[in-house]
């Protein structure tokens, strides 16, 4: 995915502009969510789950500007500063796009997926893929819209299934949790 110029600008203005974790949120949804530690009166159990990012700009900076690192931790490259984000599911957020058999996926982010190397369901019903983007997740509201068969091996341990997308058939076995199978980290803590 690009990065802003103005970003590797200020990233070779200021090298060394330590990280920041802990704050910045991605829920189930695709919603970037702020979270206030700093405000007085903080409590992880009432305002951990954050408030909504919902300036149309902000979101577009960040999702130009997501990335992940060697370790599978995703990050937005805030200027000069990594601010890794705290998942709730996956590091990307799909939506379903027009019509079977002729359907499509775009990133919460705002990208096109064109190829998947590798489609899963684990035994919560979620369906991933591995795209070019990196591991995502359908957003579940969209699972309806697919074309997608149970493998009929998988009746007592749904982790298989068979995916008709953009004209493509595909099946794949998840082995293990997503994140470890996907290789993502899902709350980047130091």
């Amino acid at each position: 995915m690009p990065m802003d110029d103005q970003v590797r600008q200020a990233m070779a203005r200021w090298p060394n502009v330590p990280a920041v974790h802990g704050w910045l949120r991605l829920d189930r949804r695709g919603r970037w969510m702020l979270i206030d530690r700093g405000v007085a009166g903080f409590d992880e159990a009432v305002h951990g789950a954050g408030s909504e990012i919902t300036s149309p700009p902000i979101i577009d900076f960040i999702g130009r500007n997501y990335l992940s690192d060697a370790q599978g931790r995703w990050y937005w490259q805030n200027g000069p500063q990594r601010v890794f984000v705290d998942l709730d599911l996956a590091p990307i957020l799909l939506r379903v796009m027009g019509e079977a058999p002729t359907q499509s996926l775009i990133t919460h982010t705002g990208y096109l997926v064109e190829r998947i190397a590798q489609v899963a369901c684990d035994a919560e019903g979620n369906l991933w893929l591995l795209t070019e983007h990196g591991p995502g997740c359908i957003d579940d509201r969209d699972l309806g819209a697919l074309e997608l068969d149970l493998d009929e091996s998988a009746i007592s341990t749904p982790t298989a299934g068979h995916l008709t997308l953009q004209g493509h058939h595909t099946v794949h076995r998840l082995q293990g949790s997503p994140d470890a199978v996907f290789e993502f980290t899902r709350k980047p803590r130091y």
